[in-house]
């Protein structure tokens, strides 16, 4: 399958993937030929993007790390949890926290439900990003958030429990977001200094929504406190440098700005997932632990499957699969000759290019 904007679907493509709605219900099944009303509903839904089939990669498989309905169970969760505080007094942290109406046993099988099939699941590189509407950013990116780190987590051995901190934290990381003023999260301006003061406290925020359950743990509250700090001092809320940053904290600090660079905001659009790594390759050292960025990057695919690129050569084709540790260079099938022309290459064939080091991706085509 091939991810493709809204404004560059054709008549006639299938859709690849089931669309879920805020609620988890779903909006569209896969496998249904795509109509321009169906593509109406889709933009008035505040989807931009989807999945659809694609008979050059028919044989290719791009996995999901866990499976659609935990995904939108976990969404959901979330979404209560931010509805009952900003439905209630946001003047006091600790009123707001003891109102959410999600039950802790609701929380905890969620959590744990993500970690089994985490657990359960070969190690693989991330290619799919979650189809989001601009309404459900917060829900969506702290469920891909945990997945996210959790992932890096059990790359690097952490026991179980650790990955359940781990997990509890991320997935209540932005809560505190619920709290700021809507015309601070919606301004598509740059924020004043005042404004960017209410933003910077939004992991105290999340940190006392979190304290105030009966599920509260330390270790999942240091995530929760901590995933804005970075590595030479520059973060926030106590500008806590190296070591003295909690490392699960890191993980999901990682976790978190990759989100939120490939997701569209109000002040701008995503990046494409390879712009986001070279981003992270550029500025993660002083941001980051080095190790620590180093397994992330391990399990993010930079093209992912069905992407477009043009290479070094003038060939053009689609990603058909991604190398381990070589997130820059994956395979792609040739299918096209002369950059954007597209001439069907006279013998298509794939090119895996970690072991082709002469040439290289220079462009993303849409």
């Amino acid at each position: 399958m091939r991810k493709v904007s809204l404004e560059k679907i054709e008549p006639g493509m299938l859709l690849a993937k089931d669309i879920y709605g805020e609620r988890g219900q779903v909006l569209l099944r896969a496998d249904i030929e795509l109509k321009p009303r169906f593509l109406n509903y889709l933009e008035q839904a505040g989807i931009e993007f989807i999945y659809v089939r694609d008979s050059r990669i028919e044989d290719v498989n791009a996995e999901d790390p866990i499976t659609e309905k935990t995904r939108q169970v976990a969404r959901s969760m979330v979404k209560s949890i931010t509805s009952s505080i900003k439905n209630n007094d946001t003047g006091s942290s600790g009123k707001i926290a003891k109102s959410i109406n999600v039950q802790d046993r609701e929380i905890l099988e969620t959590v744990n439900q993500i970690i089994d099939e985490l657990l359960d699941s070969k190690d693989i590189v991330v290619q799919l990003i979650d189809i989001r509407s601009k309404d459900n950013y917060l829900f969506a990116h702290s469920v891909n958030c945990a997945v996210l780190a959790t992932l890096v987590a059990k790359k690097m051995r952490y026991k179980p429990k650790e990955l359940r901190w781990l997990a509890t934290g991320a997935l209540f990381h932005d809560l505190g977001m619920a709290v700021l003023p809507k015309n601070i999260l919606e301004k598509q301006d740059k924020l004043t200094d005042e404004e960017y003061l209410e933003v910077k406290k939004h992991p105290l925020h999340s940190f006392d929504i979190f304290k105030t359950t009966n599920i509260f743990d330390a270790r999942a509250g240091a995530v929760v406190l901590q995933h804005h700090e970075r590595y030479q001092g520059q973060g926030y809320p106590r500008g806590l440098a190296g070591k003295s940053i909690n490392p699960l904290a890191q993980i999901a600090g990682i976790a978190d700005v990759y989100d939120a660079m490939t997701s569209d905001r109000p002040y701008r659009k995503s990046y494409q997932p390879h712009e986001a790594v070279e981003v992270l390759l550029s500025q993660g050292e002083e941001l980051f632990d080095v190790s620590i960025l180093q397994h992330f990057l391990s399990i993010i695919a930079a093209y992912p499957i069905g992407l477009h690129v043009l290479l070094s050569n003038g060939d053009s084709g689609l990603i058909v699969a991604n190398n381990p540790g070589f997130t820059l260079r994956p395979v792609v099938r040739v299918l096209y000759r002369d950059g954007e022309i597209l001439e069907p290459h006279p013998a298509p064939y794939d090119l895996d290019l970690s072991q082709t080091l002469d040439l290289t991706i220079i462009k993303v085509i849409e």
